[in-house]
């Protein structure tokens, strides 16, 4: 009787061993995560975008109208100052031009006039024809700055040379305020993407002996 009671007391010991074996090996986690596919990673990098201003177009707009340059570089505080340097310059020539020519007619009547002082009374035929139409048609011009002599206007120095001096002054400023105008559109639109690092600095900085100027870069 002892040797089925010590066969039967083995099975229950087998058994609760397969139990307690079963239990545990269900406990462990499950890796969830492993069993999941991976998706590729793919890296974007940052699209190059196109300048929003360029040189050729600042120019182009600058020697079309003075002051347009300066508008597409979104400087419109310039403008009206590149306008008026430029248009005023020209204004200023063309008044001045006008004056010269009156002034340059009243002298030919003044001198062909034979009732004025100072008048030149030799005749050649070219002579003849200039002072027949400058009698005839320069009176106007003569009455217009105030009647002269000829020697009050012929003379060098006079009105006539002041007013070709100041036309000639104002054809150098027109023209120079013009290029100055296209040249600035142009180095503002090329500085236009230009960044300035911040590690990058100029300091004056107190030395021994006199002040120095530094210049750090920072990598």
């Amino acid at each position: 009787m002892r040797a089925p009671a010590s066969r039967l007391a083995g099975l229950v010991v087998s058994a609760l061993a397969a139990a307690v074996g079963a239990q545990g090996a269900s406990a462990q986690p499950v890796d969830t995560l492993a069993a999941r596919p991976t998706a590729p990673v793919v890296e974007l990098s940052p699209a190059r975008t196109a300048p929003s201003r360029t040189s050729r177009g600042a120019v182009t707009r600058a020697l079309l109208l003075p002051g347009l340059g300066q508008v597409y570089n979104r400087q419109p505080v310039k403008a009206p100052i590149a306008a008026a340097l430029a248009v005023g310059g020209v204004a200023f020539a063309v008044d001045r031009q006008r004056r010269y020519r009156r002034l340059q007619r009243a002298t030919i009547y003044a001198g062909c006039d034979p009732a004025l002082p100072g008048s030149n009374t030799y005749q050649t035929p070219e002579r003849a024809r200039l002072c027949a139409r400058a009698l005839d048609e320069y009176q106007d011009e003569w009455a217009a700055v105030g009647s002269p002599t000829f020697a009050a206007v012929g003379n060098s120095g006079g009105p006539r040379d002041r007013a070709r001096g100041q036309r000639d002054v104002g054809v150098l400023v027109a023209v120079v305020a013009y290029a100055f105008q296209a040249f600035d559109a142009y180095v503002f639109a090329e500085l236009a993407d230009f960044d300035v690092s911040e590690d990058v600095a100029v300091r004056l900085e107190p030395g021994l002996e006199a002040p120095t100027l530094s210049l750090r870069v920072g990598l």
